[in-house]
């Protein structure tokens, strides 16, 4: 059985009916995911995307033996490298279970086919990414533009849960800064 949040996101931005849908859903496998769990290793190739039903996964980088996180996917989020995935080719990036996850997983070759029997798909596909591809260049820009402070405000906005759900050296460093300066600024937040 799928998620309910799930089959009516989807709804909204296709038109997809209940019978396609089923065969769709019936081609993704549920799977529990422990929390600190590896799903996808730098230099390997993502042979599979996630739908997270409960719990987060996070992307992220090594360098020089610290590690850098790049984003964050909860409920309801389609989560994967996807550049990897589209390719075929190595990521550059790990993906790990922040707690404990249950998903929708399925496999390329089986993304794949779906594509041939749902031409439909492509358009829910490419809102999906169109999606991404805007937060994403948010996230860039703010990089850019925004002050640590800033930055922090945002994700305080915007994705409040990650607070509480995220231990915070993984929220510095997704927000570009130490954790010593993520206690000053929640600190200073605080005192506002």
């Amino acid at each position: 059985m799928t998620n309910f949040n799930i089959v009516n996101a989807v709804k909204q931005i296709t038109d997809l009916n209940e019978s396609e849908l089923n065969t769709i859903f019936s081609r993704f496998q549920h799977m529990d995911i422990k929390k600190r769990s590896i799903v996808l290793k730098a230099d390997s190739t993502a042979k599979e995307v996630y739908i997270i039903l409960e719990g987060c996964m996070r992307l992220y980088y090594e360098k020089d033996g610290v590690d850098i996180s790049a984003y964050f996917f909860t409920e309801n989020m389609f989560a994967g490298a996807y550049d990897s995935f589209i390719t075929q080719k190595p990521s550059r990036h790990f993906i790990e279970a922040v707690e404990d996850c249950r998903v929708l997983v399925i496999s390329h070759k089986a993304f794949q086919e779906l594509y041939i029997a749902f031409p439909k798909m492509n358009e829910f596909v490419r809102k999906v990414i169109e999606e991404r591809f805007v937060s994403l260049h948010a996230l860039f820009t703010s990089y850019i533009l925004d002050s640590p402070e800033e930055r922090y405000l945002h994700l305080l906005k915007e994705r409040p849960d990650l607070l509480n759900r995220i231990p915070q050296h993984q929220i510095a460093t997704f927000l570009g800064i130490t954790p010593v300066s993520l206690s000053r600024i929640r600190n200073r937040v605080a005192k506002k």
